[in-house]
């Protein structure tokens, strides 16, 4: 039996998900694809359009045999956090052969070479880094012009200043966001000697920024932008497979896509409540940061507007989105950084399957290191104390995300240990 993992978000399942998850199956000879899935927020810090039950249901009418939670802390959290919960998920079910993504590159060769010097950190490499960062490039930067320096000009390195426009060029590999997500996926499987095999795609949709609904596959963030602007249009009905169509229309009958601005007045009773030195305790938010969000919180008007108005030219509108988010979930560094010195533990929610993989469910039961966890009342039981405080902040985040859907449009609020898992034949 051989099995393949995927990571995403599936927000919301497109065409270009429902083509991925194929060549998956068929370029690693799979059996079973299990699907590790963000929760209600995501990694750039932003609700989900749909819950993750109703994009849990998408993946698996689309082909996905298994669908798992990934805990918040990484879900929302910098690219290397994401990839190496997600991973350890992968590691802890002891079944996964490969692991199957996407990238701009398409070149295994060249992202693993960049994962391996980021993993390694030579201390040529590091010097260039702290060069970079103290001259105030923001951190992405900083590692792409160190990187691009080290493996083409170690022998005559030529430093250059912030506002040199003759500078080394930047790498193009690293400028595009799925390349990165590449690199860190590559980089955790070398930090722990795994047995999983990475296997790349280069993406056939459009650019991960491109608003354009033209093409074969339209990006997930025109899609998004498509649906918010003119809810299920016929332009958004011919980029999703038709089941994920029609499960997406049924879905927002009862609760529209939801947006940063639905949480507004949550995150604003935060903001008037901490002090600087508590806002600074959270993920991602620097010493900097919590000072422009305390000066600045009397100007706030809803989340998209402060998220703009926080936006510097060394912060960029991801880190503050996610920064804002950490906030709102209450997500602290120290927990994360805790995660980090135990090597990113995880625990195995189950938000998913189909009966048919039942074998796939087996071997789980048989190899894994943690327990399917498919009732959420068994979870103080069958959990650790570390698992079960990931456990929690899921459903503190779940929570916190159903309360914007009830505050906003009305519906009746479903308490996370009500749900059950999708099941499908």
């Amino acid at each position: 039996m051989k099995t393949t993992g995927i990571i995403a978000e599936y927000n919301p399942f497109h065409k270009g998900h429902a083509y991925h998850l194929q060549k998956a199956k068929y370029l690693t000879s799979a059996d079973y694809t299990i699907i590790v899935m963000s929760g209600p927020f995501t990694q750039r810090g932003l609700p989900a359009q749909t819950d993750k039950y109703t994009r849990t249901r998408m993946a698996l009418e689309n082909g996905a045999d298994l669908v798992l939670e990934l805990p918040v802390p990484y879900a929302t959290g910098s690219a290397e956090a994401f990839a190496q919960g997600a991973i350890s998920l992968f590691e802890e079910l002891g079944c996964t052969d490969a692991l199957f993504f996407g990238s701009e590159s398409g070149d295994l060769n060249a992202l693993t070479s960049y994962a391996r010097l980021f993993e390694e950190e030579p201390e040529d490499y590091k010097n260039l880094l702290k060069y970079y960062l103290k001259q105030g490039f923001p951190f992405p930067s900083a590692r792409s012009k160190a990187s691009e320096e080290y493996l083409l000009y170690t022998d005559h390195v030529c430093v250059c200043s912030r506002d040199d426009a003759d500078c080394r060029q930047e790498s193009e590999l690293l400028e595009h966001p799925n390349n990165i997500l590449g690199i860190e996926y590559c980089r955790a499987l070398l930090s722990r000697s795994s047995k999983i095999r990475p296997v790349t795609l280069r993406r056939a949709s459009s650019g991960y920024h491109d608003t354009s609904m033209n093409g074969e596959f339209a990006s997930a963030s025109a899609i998004r932008k498509a649906i918010a602007q003119e809810d299920l249009s016929e332009s958004v009905e011919a980029q999703l497979p038709k089941a994920s169509f029609q499960i997406l229309k049924d879905a927002f009958k009862t609760c529209p896509p939801l947006t940063m601005d639905a949480f507004s007045a949550a995150l604003l009773y935060r903001l008037l409540t901490l002090s600087r030195q508590e806002l600074a305790s959270f993920q991602d938010v620097s010493p900097d940061l919590a000072a422009r969000i305390e000066n600045n919180r009397f100007r706030f008007t809803c989340c998209s507007a402060f998220a703009d108005l926080l936006k510097t030219k060394e912060l960029t509108h991801s880190r503050i989105t996610r920064a804002l988010c950490h906030i709102l979930l209450d997500l602290h560094q120290a927990d994360l950084d805790s995660l980090k010195t135990n090597h990113w533990p995880v625990y195995l929610r189950t938000l998913g399957f189909r009966k048919s993989a039942a074998p796939l469910l087996n071997a789980i039961k048989q190899k894994s290191a943690s327990p399917l966890l498919v009732k959420a009342a068994d979870a103080q039981s069958v959990l650790t104390p570390v698992q079960y405080a990931l456990f929690e902040k899921d459903v503190l985040a779940a929570h916190i995300y159903e309360s914007a859907r009830v505050c906003q449009y009305g519906a009746d609020f479903i308490h996370e240990y009500t749900r059950t898992p999708v099941i499908l034949p």
